[in-house]
């Protein structure tokens, strides 16, 4: 007998695909890009697709706990993505309760925010003492983590049409 998947059961599959791609292409560099400070953050855009198109059932806890687990893997300051993670919720959360979100436009400025915010957050709790990025790398590494945000998203729009 054939097992017929429902929808939560397929987003939350789809979303471990893409968070192991993820891990993985966050240890690979990018062809022609040899700066590891500009390389996007695949699981920032993962999360905030995820979020944003209201995939995957994402809580608190299971946003904390994947942080960490991103932290293990990548080898990062333990709790920073779970901080993160948990920020990028509670934004999104407060920005669809205040303002009315509908268009496409709207959406990638909420998710240009959001991208901002975390880049905030990883600069502030940097172990490096590497305060002073320039601009232009910091401005290129959210140009390319925003767009492998809507890459992402474009895979989940396609995904859960099926």
């Amino acid at each position: 007998m054939i097992k017929k998947f429902n929808n939560k059961e397929k987003d939350s599959y789809l979303f471990f695909i893409l968070l192991f791609i993820s891990l993985f292409l966050s240890n690979t560099g990018i062809l022609g890009i040899t700066d590891s400070r500009i390389m996007p953050n695949y699981f920032i855009a993962l999360v905030i697709a995820f979020i944003i198109t209201n995939k995957a059932n994402l809580n608190l806890y299971k946003l904390m706990i994947l942080g960490l687990i991103v932290d293990l893997l990548a080898g990062q300051l333990l709790g920073q993505h779970a901080l993160i993670f948990i920020t990028i919720f509670v934004l999104s959360f407060l920005a669809n309760k205040l303002l009315v979100i509908k268009t496409e436009i709207q959406l990638s400025t909420l998710s240009i925010f959001l991208i901002s915010n975390s880049f905030f957050i990883l600069w502030v709790t940097s172990q490096s003492h590497d305060i002073f990025r320039s601009p232009n790398l910091v401005i290129l590494q959210g140009l390319l983590t925003f767009f492998a945000y809507l890459i992402t998203k474009l895979i989940i729009v396609k995904f859960s049409l099926k």
